[in-house]
């Protein structure tokens, strides 16, 4: 199919609620103010009590509870903020339910985590902003929602063929001679008009990028893929020797990828309130 048959398709595809950029974009920014972000959320009523839900949840315990948005935020923090607001837009955009041989819970548990590693480690190598990070790993994956929603039989087919064979969903998309989710996420997240490090995210995160921060989302990724953390139709089998090529390119010693596991584990906690909340 064409560029702009794709297009066409594409742009009939839900829109992400421009209020969760502006949140998101503003949480980055020095000049951001508890009240603008407050008044930002209290704006969307769905983002308002996912907010207040997770600050009631069994994670925090929070003494006495949370009523209000801004005590909210003082409780959980702007960057846990920023994960709930870009997360819950982008999950509540689609409404399908997912095939047989792809569950949504699982496929968001791993974009999750690979968008969560991500601003870890970008916090550790000392990234300008680490949760551009997070939404590029987040969003990596874009292009299978688009299929889910387009295409089911090839997103069907194209996951066959990667676990009957134990290749990655790329190739097996590669192999097929079919569009593929890479360039299906960046047509999306240009129709969303997202920012270009979230573009970079996706297109590269399969490899062939040169930045830093698209060598960590390829490398986040496959760390996700060899702990088999969720589950996004790929199964490659040499995951570990990619892992470990991308690694050596990042510069993480061993000694802080150990640290960085530890606070992954730590911090991953909290996703299960997110993403039961979306």
């Amino acid at each position: 199919m064409g560029t702009q048959a794709l297009l066409s398709q594409i742009q009939n595809l839900p829109v992400l609620p421009q209020v969760a950029m502006r949140i998101t974009e503003r949480m980055q920014s020095s000049t951001a103010t508890l009240t603008e972000i407050s008044g930002l959320i209290k704006s969307d009523i769905g983002l308002s009590t996912k907010v207040l839900r997770l600050a009631n949840s069994s994670y925090y315990s929070i003494p006495g509870g949370v009523t209000d948005v801004p005590k909210a935020l003082q409780y959980l923090g702007f960057t846990t903020i920023a994960q709930i607001v870009l997360t819950t837009s982008v999950f509540g955009a689609f409404k399908s339910q997912g095939l047989r041989d792809f569950p949504l819970t699982p496929f968001w548990t791993h974009s999750f985590a690979v968008g969560q590693l991500a601003e870890i480690t970008a916090r550790a190598l000392q990234f300008k902003n680490p949760s551009d990070s997070f939404m590029g790993g987040l969003m990596h994956d874009l292009g299978k929602l688009v299929l889910l929603e387009l295409y089911p039989e090839q997103l069907g087919k194209t996951i066959h063929i990667a676990k009957d064979r134990g290749i990655s969903f790329f190739r097996a998309e590669a192999e097929l001679g079919l569009s593929n989710h890479v360039d299906l996420g960046v047509l999306l997240a240009k129709h969303w008009k997202l920012p270009e490090t979230i573009l970079s995210a996706i297109q590269f995160h399969h490899g062939g990028g040169t930045g830093s921060s698209e060598k960590l989302i390829e490398w986040a990724n496959l760390w996700v893929h060899s702990q088999k953390i969720g589950n996004s139709g790929s199964y490659q089998a040499d995951v570990m020797d990619a892992l470990s090529l991308t690694q050596i390119e990042l510069g993480l010693s061993p000694k802080m990828l150990s640290s960085i596991e530890i606070q992954f584990q730590k911090e991953f906690e909290k996703a299960g309130a997110i993403l039961s909340g979306h």
